[in-house]
């Protein structure tokens, strides 16, 4: 092979950055092994089915009927993502595990407050009742407090 053909030390070094900063700050973000190895569970109600599930720390969640919320929880902290329907939320805050609320890309961290998360088709409202929430979508982000309410096409 010539040496106009055989591939440079540089685009080595190229290739290699290429791969191992990704791969650096893959490993570095990634959760904790016991966070990720945390089971999902998935809590549904059917038509004129109401539930209510309470959660570690003091926090209940109510579920409407046609409603349908999936769980991670781990010690650092409580996962729930809307995956359609509507739910109450009651949290008593826990400093050692935050708790989020997801629907679609829209994430919610609650402290002590209480809130109403409703998704029906793609449009998602958002009512505090008590307390404040710190709101993120779209690259926007804001705190809602009591008696506000907002609605978000996903």
């Amino acid at each position: 092979m010539s040496a106009a053909m055989a591939p440079s030390r540089s685009l080595y070094a190229a290739l290699t950055l290429l791969i191992a900063i990704p791969l650096s700050v893959f490993l570095f973000f990634s959760p904790k092994q016991s966070q990720s190895a945390a089971a999902v569970d998935t809590i549904s109600t059917v038509a004129g089915e109401v539930r209510s599930l309470a959660m570690a720390g003091g926090s209940e969640i109510q579920l409407s009927e046609n409603t349908q919320l999936s769980r991670r929880i781990s010690d650092e902290q409580q996962r729930l993502r809307l995956v359609g329907g509507e739910a109450t939320f009651v949290v008593m805050e826990d400093p050692l595990r935050p708790f989020w609320v997801q629907a679609g890309d829209f994430r919610l961290r609650a402290g002590t407050s209480a809130f109403r998360m409703t998704l029906l088709e793609k449009q998602l409202t958002v009512q505090v009742l008590e307390g404040s929430v710190r709101a993120q979508w779209a690259g926007d982000a804001q705190t809602l407090t009591a008696g506000e309410r907002i609605q978000i096409n996903l």
